[in-house]
């Protein structure tokens, strides 16, 4: 009697602890989850997308979504150099489909790059993924060190964005199987234990 009751204790805890395995499996998803949309934040590059001479116009790619506008130059941050954005920059975005798109403008402290420093100045929602057109124009920017309109992401539009793709991924077939994942770490312990107890009670 004695002996069934620590055999019956032994297999309930058995199975609690595969029930706490399969919640750790769940954290620790999640928790790598909530790193893969952190590090969007430090992947994020103030010319990923491309970059136009000043004054210029060339084409840049662009995802759907939100787009950062920066103003660059090749200087370098250690001389202590402020970077001044030119009173007379002007720049024009032009959608695929020929439309004029929509920026607002946006400031923020100078921030250094691997090739120089850079400053936020305005931001857009890009319709649809594809190619846009930027102009520049700026008679100041002709004495400065490659001066450049560059288009990419800050940390916050880049965890954003990487989270939209993240929901959008759930949305389709990735989101059926990690829905069977979770039912099955859920239910397993669970269906083990009941074996274990219907096994018991044939003894």
């Amino acid at each position: 009697m004695i002996a069934a009751m620590k055999a019956g204790l032994r297999d309930r805890l058995r199975g609690e602890g595969g029930a706490i395995s399969a919640g750790a499996l769940i954290a620790i998803a999640l928790a790598l989850l909530v790193g893969y949309l952190l590090l969007a934040a430090f992947e994020g590059d103030t010319a990923q997308f491309g970059k136009v001479s000043v004054p210029g116009k060339g084409q840049v790619e662009l995802p759907e979504g939100d787009v950062d506008i920066y103003y660059s130059e090749g200087v370098n941050p250690d001389e202590g150099i402020p970077l001044i954005t030119p009173d007379d920059l002007r720049y024009r975005v032009t959608g695929p489909a020929g439309q004029v798109i929509s920026t607002n403008s946006r400031g923020a402290d100078a921030k250094s790059t691997g090739d120089g420093m850079t400053r936020l100045i305005g931001a857009m929602k890009a319709p649809v993924e594809g190619f846009y057109t930027v102009e520049t124009e700026s008679t100041l920017a002709g004495q400065r060190i490659t001066p450049a309109v560059t288009c990419g992401q800050g940390p916050l539009a880049a965890v954003g964005q990487r989270f939209d793709e993240v929901v959008d991924a759930l949305r389709g077939p990735l989101g059926i199987v990690v829905l069977v994942v979770l039912v099955i770490l859920f239910l397993l312990p669970r269906w083990r234990l009941a074996r274990r107890r219907a096994s018991y009670q044939d003894k």
